[in-house]
């Protein structure tokens, strides 16, 4: 691994009567046998130069795009939560379902749960393809 940079942007979520809330997220770009990669997380990540690590994610314009990460030196992995959203998002299907014949609302229930699910899926696969320490 080389020469790991760190850094920081606010995404926003929905607030209550106060307007959105910033959310601090960590972004992480570092090569992996000299191929560029990013990692965003809302979690510290612990990498330094030296460090043996491992990324599974997806190309774009030539960086990774890591889904899931490990450190090798430390044991540590990072990766997105993937139980509860599928809990979630599998409620909001089956809370969808007998929706849809009411003016097609639950279609935007059934939609948004598989749009979930997949994403979900995808960091689990991300998280099962990582080798072991």
């Amino acid at each position: 691994m080389e020469a790991v940079e760190r850094g920081s942007d606010l995404s926003y979520a929905v607030g209550g009567s106060h307007g959105p809330i910033p959310i601090q997220n960590q972004l992480i770009s570092f090569r992996i046998d000299g191929k560029p990669m990013f990692y965003r997380t809302r979690t510290i990540a612990s990498f330094s130069d030296g460090d043996t690590a491992s990324a599974v994610g997806n190309m774009k314009n030539g960086t990774l795009e890591a889904l899931a990460l490990r450190n090798h030196t430390t044991g540590a992995t990072y990766h997105a939560p993937y139980i509860m959203p599928a809990i979630l998002a599998l409620v909001l299907v089956v809370i969808g379902l007998p929706m849809i014949g009411f003016l097609g609302i639950g279609l935007l229930f059934v939609g948004f749960g598989a749009w979930v699910l997949w994403k979900v899926w995808n960091v689990y696969q991300a998280v099962q393809q990582l080798p072991a320490s």
